[in-house]
């Protein structure tokens, strides 16, 4: 009677052990998405491409994103682009438009030189993301040559008297931490409380399939 108990015992614990790693599993599968959403976004395509030559008139600065690009602001300055050019002077000629994944800056180019595309965007995880390319460009015949600018154009995230600072990393910073430590933390929310049910109902298999004390 005794070896047939604990083998009743044994396959009940067995079964409770089986089916806490299937729910644990569940649990781990539930946080994934959460996890694959914080990656920053990345540019994926550009107009010019990077490292190629320009040989007609540029108009705009084109940069897509594998994912969306957030706008805080509502008006485009919570992200930066900046295009600069030969003496180090910038020839953007506006500030940057959000569409979904593209980020567009209106251009007018100088002479014939190397030019670098600088970015600063909120990724769709609320995390700013920094970087450049560049491209070269052989200005056509038609086209006028632009002097440039010391500086980029003012844009709403620019405070009054700025000089042209770079101030977009603020309202990135300060709105990701919320948005991305929200979803982790109902995912992790979520996934605790599966844990907290698999124990218990590991308990109550235990409870159930214990032995009968012997009759006196």
């Amino acid at each position: 009677m005794a070896v047939s108990t604990r083998r009743r015992l044994g396959r009940a614990l067995s079964g409770a052990i089986a089916g806490t790693s299937l729910v644990l599993a569940a649990a781990v599968l539930a946080l994934a998405p959460a996890t694959g959403a914080s990656a920053h976004d990345y540019l994926v395509a550009s107009t010019p491409k990077a490292d190629s030559t320009q040989t007609t008139a540029l108009p705009k600065v084109v940069l897509t994103f594998d994912d969306r690009v957030l706008d805080l602001s509502g008006d485009g300055s919570s992200n930066v682009v900046e295009v600069t050019g030969p003496g180090g002077k910038h020839f953007e000629s506006g500030c940057p438009v959000i569409r979904d994944t593209d980020v567009t800056v209106p251009v007018k180019l100088g002479d014939s030189g190397r030019y670098t595309v600088t970015w600063q965007i909120v990724s769709a995880d609320g995390h700013t993301v920094s970087s450049s390319i560049g491209f070269r460009y052989d200005r056509p015949a038609s086209a006028q040559a632009a002097a440039g600018r010391d500086s980029r154009p003012t844009c709403g995230d620019q405070n009054s008297g700025s000089g042209g600072s770079t101030s977009a990393a603020g309202p990135g910073s300060s709105d990701s931490a919320s948005f991305s430590s929200g979803g982790l933390g109902i995912a992790i929310g979520v996934g605790g409380g599966i844990i907290v049910v698999a124990l218990v109902a590991v308990v109550i298999v235990l409870v159930r399939n214990r032995p009968a004390p012997p009759e006196a």
